[in-house]
């Protein structure tokens, strides 16, 4: 291997032209790694180093790397669906002109919510998806004010970001912001709390619109509600006219084993991305009839729309990924592997003076939290060690105090074994 094709010469060549506001450049100054190829659960980098990926692109590629279902798409776009007829149709024109890969990827994806998930708006970052339900969040309770929990993420975009936790985040852009928008709570707090918030929002001039939560604390660590919480948030967001939104960005579509809380849980209006998309930039916002009927209905012109929403390509990627997960039932998958994992770690790790909690966020989601004690951000030191062991995870938590597991839901137990000998 030459040193110009060097993970550190690749990664310096990177430093050279984007912004500097980028994580990685600081975080890998040991062991650099520079993604190649990788395919399934293995990630190769330029030097042709192999990596076991417990992360799966932040919990997005819930079948691997260029699963074939995917493999499947790109072949046969490439050929044609038949030697005399063009190669399907590459741009939609967002909400102007469906395509008909669109139109199927709307059907599977209602075929899969619960019956009072009926309607669908598409986007392409999880952040755009909750941008959607707070628009449609305001326009249904004619308010604009929020409750949203501490730790929890839901994207960076302005529109977002006064519902997003972390302050280091939002600091540069305070002034910017109403600050009012949103009151933010401990995630799991006492439901007494959130009505309290509530009524403060109404006595205020923007109004309640409604609650934004995980299921689970996705990059806040891993963290599970009290019992019965999401329950309580829909019913005091619905006796106040407000709505509740689950950001399952993370923890939809097989993540926790299911396909989504909502199977339980009366939400009014639930955001998926990652799984979603197959490895594709795509995300969407479903929602009750009732509350999406709130948006006016077009006479000519969307008040909401985006060039690449409904993208053909990104819509059939998406499309054959929920099919080949409802046939090799993911959840189910995601559930027997999950509880194995965390049984392994927990036999393998508690006990350990560094080691604080193993944490399970149902199926294919699992956190390790070091103590507070064992340095800064333990979380993050520990993913720099792995990644230098053939390792990927990511550090998580308030303070990046531990590592996040969220790997491909068909990855094998000898792989994740070996991750974990790593450990």
């Amino acid at each position: 291997m030459s040193q110009e094709n060097s993970n550190a010469a690749w990664l310096e060549r990177l430093m050279a032209l984007e912004c500097q506001d980028a994580t990685y450049p600081v975080a890998a100054q040991n062991h650099p790694l520079i993604f190649a190829s990788a395919k399934g659960s293995i990630v190769r980098d330029v030097e042709g180093r192999d990596y076991i990926d417990l992360s799966a692109g932040f919990g997005a590629l819930v079948l691997g790397h260029n699963a074939e279902c995917v493999q499947r798409v790109f072949a046969k776009r490439a050929a044609g669906d038949t030697p005399s007829e063009f190669p399907s149709i590459m741009h939609g024109m967002g909400d102007v002109y469906p395509s008909r890969a669109k139109i199927d990827l709307l059907e599977t994806i209602r075929s899969l919510m619960p019956a009072h998930l009926t309607r669908i708006s598409l986007a392409i970052s999880g952040g755009q998806a909750v941008e959607v339900a707070l628009k449609t969040a305001m326009l249904h309770s004619g308010a604009a004010g929020f409750i949203s929990f501490q730790d929890g993420y839901h994207g960076v975009d302005l529109g977002v970001l006064p519902v997003t936790s972390r302050s280091d985040f939002k600091l540069p852009f305070k002034k910017f912001l109403n600050d009012r928008i949103a009151i933010e709570l401990p995630y799991g707090c006492d439901i007494n709390l959130v009505a309290d918030a509530v009524k403060t929002l109404k006595s205020m001039p923007c109004g309640f619109a409604g609650i934004v939560a995980e299921p689970v604390l996705g990059r806040g660590g891993v963290i599970n509600p009290p019992a019965n919480w999401l329950d309580a948030l829909a019913k005091t967001a619905h006796a106040h006219g407000g709505v509740l939104i689950l950001d399952e960005i993370l923890t939809g579509l097989g993540r926790r084993g299911k396909w989504t809380e909502a199977e339980t849980v009366d939400a009014d209006l639930v955001c998926f991305g990652k799984a979603l998309g197959g490895g594709m930039p795509l995300s969407a916002c479903v929602g009750k009839e009732a509350v999406m009927s709130a948006w006016p209905k077009s006479t000519g012109e969307a008040i909401h729309t985006g060039t690449f929403f409904g993208h053909p390509l990104s819509c059939e990627v998406a499309a054959a990924s929920l099919r080949e997960m409802k046939r090799i039932d993911i959840c189910r998958l995601a559930r027997e592997t999950g509880a194995w994992l965390f049984e392994l770690l927990s036999n393998q790790l508690m006990g350990r003076p560094d080691i604080e909690e193993i944490r399970w966020g149902g199926g294919l989601m699992i956190a390790i939290k070091y103590n507070e004690s064992s340095g800064v951000a333990p979380g993050a030191a520990a993913m720099d060690r792995l990644r230098g062991l053939g390792v990927i995870a990511l550090a998580s938590g308030s303070g990046g105090t531990s590592l996040s597991l969220t790997p491909p839901l068909n990855i094998s137990r000898e792989l994740l074994a070996r991750a974990v000998a790593s450990f």
